[in-house]
């Protein structure tokens, strides 16, 4: 009972803030009634239109992101299984093997050798220390 005098209410409210387009529909469905029920029938289009693009969508996104997990666990499951890495296909090296892969481009420094010099440093407390002692 309480959602018919919401409803109701909600309706009221809205002729109260838009008199002047409550009339136009009122004398719209009066004196043209086929005009009308073909305005009707555009909005109720329209908006089942609406719905039913949502409801692809989402059905859309729920099968890539269960086909993106699917994906996953099978790389997860092949990399457990047979000891290689699921990203890159390589097998892992034994403990304590060590390898060193040189990327490509790059080359020498980008600075030339020249430039700069290491400096070594000691930290000694702040002014407000050396002052004290």
């Amino acid at each position: 009972m309480n959602i018919l005098t919401a409803i109701i209410d909600g309706f009221v409210d809205f002729v109260r803030r838009n008199p002047i387009l409550c009339l136009a529909i009122l004398l719209l469905v009066l004196f043209a009634p086929s005009v009308a029920g073909g305005i009707a029938m555009f909005i109720l289009y329209f908006i089942l239109g609406i719905i039913l693009l949502g409801v692809i969508l989402m059905l859309s996104l729920r099968w890539r992101i269960n086909r993106a997990r699917r994906q996953m666990e099978e790389q997860f499951r092949s990399g457990g299984q047979n000891g290689s890495d699921p990203f890159s296909g390589r097998h892992n090296p034994q403990e304590g093997d060590i390898r060193i892969h040189k990327m490509e481009g790059s080359g020498e420094k980008r600075v030339r050798k020249d430039v700069g010099d290491y400096v070594d440093f000691e930290e000694i407390g702040n002014d407000s220390e050396q002052k004290t002692h």
